[in-house]
């Protein structure tokens, strides 16, 4: 390119360009938070487009350090670019550590990450932030995408100066001070300028071009007061693109709600037509914003990152040029600086003098990498020409002159993956999402250690897996133009309707066409979406898996199968449940990323059914020990045929796995009857039935334990009740009701299914820094000569925000306690609680829960958010049974604080443990109680309760309003919840500093 300013300084090269880089990070974190940082070792592919052709041979490594001291003695023997410091260290308080690098390596980065607001909140004042001895504070939202801003804030905070005055290059101003926000948006803005940097550069065959653009991309410059964006406008003001920003913020030391409004009256006093974006949660700011020439954007709107994403591809330079009147009516587009120059002689004077007075012009033509054009052209105002028409032959012959037609030739192509499918395979870029991410770490893990020594008789493994990461996702939500409809949209089936008309990239299907073809197995897709999994608050079990029997004989067919699953999925992540839980949640709808796992279906042919001998899930933590049981001995639930018996909380079997001889739900013959699994799910392999047309919930079929008894799968999970002396027998050759015991595995060992599943929860344990919850699937076989199988389905941290938090309040007085449990799930203390819904016991009927469940509905739905309430009744909350219990949704009860599970003598129903709903309710820190009755510590007083002022009254259910709320309080170590009447508020002394807010 020519220089068109003789009087600018000579511009930098693209190689003198970003001379500051990182090349070493060190990860102070438990094993498993290091690995999803760096993504199972595949940080190379968050950030390979960059590193393109750029003469580096390898992207930032990523070292880790599980205490202060190790990294302290790693830091000091080698060279480290930038430290991550994880909010959990074993031995020294994270700002202690970071006080420590700060004094022994001044210039060093230092950044702390957190995975929750809660815990920053704990740990410091945010506005204190410039006197504290790190650099920033990020929370961890799932995505790697924010470890990739990282790297690229810290990186543009040091080339700024150098690459912008010398180098000429551009820069965007972005003002947030509250981590939530702006560890979602920063990482945003970066992928938007990324990418499209990347599609312009595509364009062009010029590799001098290529390399330029991907050095030369505009700089983000981050700040988070008045100070530092004052700073970088007065110094850079000239090649600013455009700013973002929050409308409070910190200014003067002291938080300013009006700080944005300031700044941008500053910037409109230097220059008029500088595109400005303000955000707010208030929307009375709105006006003000529109006074000062700025657009707006809510908050808390659910577009809010499309929102973004518009502004920034509209006033940026990164998308299309559209010609409109500045009435905003459309001209003409145009995609390419050749198409530019051939439709400027045609656009009206109108439009023209629009653009280019508000620099739409200067700020596309930086965007493609030509930086003195349109530094030249941005300082030409309209003064300097006699007329419009000036203005465009000055402009043509401009960047005629500046640019051959070599680098505005076109030319784009994507590669293939490899046609061989090996055990785990990467389709697509960005995250691969939670589920996909843990199975891909413990794959390592496992590979790496004894077990397969330790059992060599079983073949321990992991299924065969394709992973379709997350920027698929996007760019089908993108490219369909579904981000406002999937929102907005409330009905479920008008959004899978949407979501199957739309179309998958070009390059996806040519590899899923790929991988089908060489594929004939039955497949299980299933989500792995960025929240899915989170340790703090994870999305489980709300969007859809289906599985596919993959056999027919037209691969077309299996392909169409396939894609269509992908897409239901993809839907799924905007149906309403996920949506009420994310409205409650700290997470916003446009956070969540949804990634694609393509799994090996493990399980057998039986008679045309396929299904595991054995699934089910186990956790390190029991929240309802018997006997002797101790709560971190850990738990199993299994079950007979496909692991929805387990995950929609059905009839399944409970077990420790260092006591897999007790088996509470078993304490009769009686009690094994009515407790023991009935049915079972398999997938019917008849090809010519559409697999999804009756949605996820018709994919896969319920049978009798006969068709197991005749597929020969029931010889190893069942026993007999025998008729002639109604004893249990551990042999299906006696007459009468055929249980599931799995006596075989459990009582006989035969197989060794309880210390596997030890084993492995102690691995994962060890692995992830806390304690796990897996899924598994076993196959067992008749041939002798088989291994038998032990496959690893998933693996994920529990939900640990309601652990491990010592409890100091209490003993309470009896006389104030209305309710008490000894199995309550959570820790702390939760009090303002003025509403208690209650399902009368004297008026239960269980053949009547679902009507219950709407009864529930619709009280809950009336309620504000503001009024949480007491959910209290009898058998299991959320159950897919309604003989079990009332088959509560989320979005039913979504403003419950509290769950009380009542025991009754004549419906002893075991409690909800370990299914999907429940582990949803506890990882919102909802307290959860089971009260049995026949634990003589645990009662409730329901007549205290409905002694109160009824507000509603419904056939089965009443809602009561007491005028001084209730405290609750649970101690996580031993599991003794309270809920205490306010008789004597005196003795419940509560701080606000120190309450973990359940």
């Amino acid at each position: 390119m020519t220089n068109t300013d003789s009087n600018h300084p000579a511009r930098l090269d693209f190689q003198d360009l970003m001379l500051f880089r990182i090349y070493e990070i060190l990860v102070v974190a438990s094993p498993y938070d290091a690995f999803v940082l760096e993504e199972g070792g595949r940080l190379t592919e968050q950030i390979l487009q960059e590193y393109q052709g750029m003469n580096f041979n390898y992207p930032p490594r990523v070292w880790q350090a599980q205490s202060g001291k190790q990294a302290l003695d790693l830091l000091s023997k080698r060279k480290v670019d930038l430290v991550l410091i994880m909010t959990r260290i074993s031995d020294i308080d994270p700002l202690e550590l970071a006080s420590k690098i700060k004094e022994l390596y001044p210039k060093k980065p230092v950044i702390l990450l957190a995975f929750d607001q809660s815990e920053i909140n704990d740990l410091l004042d945010v506005q204190l932030l410039p006197t504290l001895p790190i650099d920033n504070i990020f929370l961890w939202n799932g995505d790697a995408n924010v470890l990739l801003a990282i790297i690229k804030y810290i990186e543009d905070k040091r080339n700024a100066n150098r690459d912008i005055k010398k180098g000429n290059v551009r820069s965007i101003i972005f003002i947030e001070d509250t981590p939530k926000y702006y560890s979602t948006i920063l990482p945003l803005i970066y992928k938007i300028i990324m990418f499209h940097t990347i599609q312009l550069f595509s364009k062009t065959e010029s590799i001098s071009n290529q390399l330029l653009h991907l050095r030369a991309r505009p700089k983000i410059l981050f700040a988070n007061n008045y100070k530092q964006a004052r700073y970088y406008f007065d110094n850079y003001r000239k090649h600013t693109l455009g700013i973002i920003s929050d409308i409070r913020f910190p200014h003067k030391g002291i938080m300013d709600s009006l700080a944005g409004l300031h700044f941008t009256k500053y910037v409109r006093s230097k220059d008029a037509t500088m595109p400005i974006m303000l955000q707010s949660s208030d929307l009375n700011r709105k006006q003000e914003a529109l006074d000062v020439n700025a657009a707006f954007l809510h908050k808390l709107s659910s577009t809010l990152h499309h929102d973004i994403r518009d502004f920034v591809l509209s006033n940026f330079g990164f998308s299309n040029f559209v010609f409109r009147m500045p009435n905003g009516d459309f001209v003409n587009e145009v995609s390419t600086i050749s198409e530019l120059l051939e439709a400027l002689p045609h656009i009206p004077d109108e439009s023209v003098r629009y653009h280019a007075n508000s620099n739409h012009f200067s700020n596309w033509l930086a965007a493609r990498g030509e930086f003195d054009l349109a530094t030249s052209i941005r300082l030409m105002k309209e003064s300097d020409f006699k007329d419009q028409t000036e203005r465009k032959n000055t402009y043509i012959n401009l960047i005629k002159s500046s640019i051959s037609k070599d680098d505005i030739a076109e030319g784009y192509q994507i590669e293939n993956i490899n046609g061989k499918v090996p055990d785990i395979i990467r389709i697509g870029s960005g995250s691969m999402g939670g589920k996909a991410r843990g199975l891909v770490f413990i794959h390592s893990i496992i590979k790496n250690s004894k077990i397969h020594k330790k059992y060599k008789n079983v073949n321990i493994r992991i299924p065969r897996k394709a992973i379709v990461c997350t920027d698929e996702f996007d760019f089908f939500m993108e490219n369909n133009d579904l981000w406002s409809k999937a929102l907005l949209e409330e009905n479920n089936d008008n959004i899978i309707s949407d979501f199957l008309q739309a179309e998958l990239s070009d390059q996806l299907k040519n590899d899923l066409w790929l991988f089908i073809s060489k594929v004939t197995h039955p497949l299980a897709v299933r989500s792995s979406s960025i929240l899915e999994d989170s340790q703090y608050r994870p999305l489980a079990g709300f969007y859809s898996t289906f599985m596919l029997t993959n056999n027919q004989p037209s691969p077309e067919e299996r392909f169409q199968y396939l894609c269509e699953a992908i897409k239901r999925i993809y839907a799924s992540v905007y149906f309403q449940v996920p949506k009420s839980y994310t409205d409650k949640s700290s997470y916003r709808h446009d956070e969540e990323k949804m990634g694609i796992i393509i799994m090996e279906l493990i399980g057998q042919m039986h008679n045309n059914r396929y299904y595991p001998t054995i699934s089910g899930t186990a956790q390190s933590i029991n929240y309802y020990p018997v006997s002797y049981m101790q709560r971190d001995e850990g738990i199993a639930t299994i079950a007979l045929g496909f692991g929805r018996t387990v995950a929609e909380g059905e009839k399944a079997l409970r077990f420790s796995p260092k006591y897999p001889h007790i088996l509470p739900q078993y304490y009769s013959v009686k009690a094994t009857l009515e407790n023991s699994q009935k049915e079972f799910y398999a997938l019917p392999m008849n090809g010519d039935i559409h697999p999804m047309t009756e949605g996820e919930s018709g994919n896969l079929t319920l049978y009798d334990l006969k068709n197991a008894e005749s597929d020969g799968t029931l010889f190893w999970a069942g026993s007999v009740v025998s008729a002639d002396d109604n004893i249990i027998r551990d042999s299906l050759r006696y007459k009468g009701p055929r249980v599931v015991t799995f006596a075989y595995v459990l009582k006989f060992n035969q197989f060794p299914l309880s210390d596997i599943i030890h084993d492995m929860l102690e691995i994962g344990k060890g692995a992830l820094g806390s304690p796990v919850e897996i899924e598994f699937a076993v196959n067992l076989f008749k041939d002798k000569s088989r291994k038998p199988e032990f496959c690893l389905l998933q693996i994920k941290p529990m939900v640990l925000n309601t652990l491990g938090i010592q409890n100091e309040t209490g003993p309470f007085e009896y006389k104030n306690i209305v309710a008490k449990s000894t199995a309550a799930l959570g820790n702390g203390k939760i009090e303002g609680i003025h509403h208690v819904v209650i399902v009368d016991p004297k008026k239960f009927d269980s053949s009547k829960t679902e009507l219950i469940a709407r009864e529930i509905e619709l009280i809950n739905s009336k309620l504000k958010q503001s009024d949480p309430f007491i959910l209290i009744g009898p058998g299991r909350w959320g159950t897919a049974d309604p003989w079990l219990g009332i088959p509560v949704r989320w979005n039913q009860i979504s403003k419950a604080r509290v769950i009380v599970e009542v025991g009754m003598e004549d419906y002893p129903v075991d409690p909800s443990f370990g299914s999907h709903f429940f582990q949803n309710v506890t990882s919102m820190r909802i307290g959860y109680f089971t009260i049995n009755h026949k634990n003589k510590d645990d009662m409730i007083n329901v007549d205290w309760f409905q002694s109160h002022n009824i507000i509603e009254e419904h056939t089965y259910t009443t809602l009561l309003r007491l005028d001084i709320p209730l405290f609750i309080d649970i101690d996580g170590n031993t599991g003794v919840g309270n809920i205490l009447k306010p008789d004597d508020p005196e003795e419940i002394i509560m701080d606000e500093q120190e309450s973990t807010g359940i």
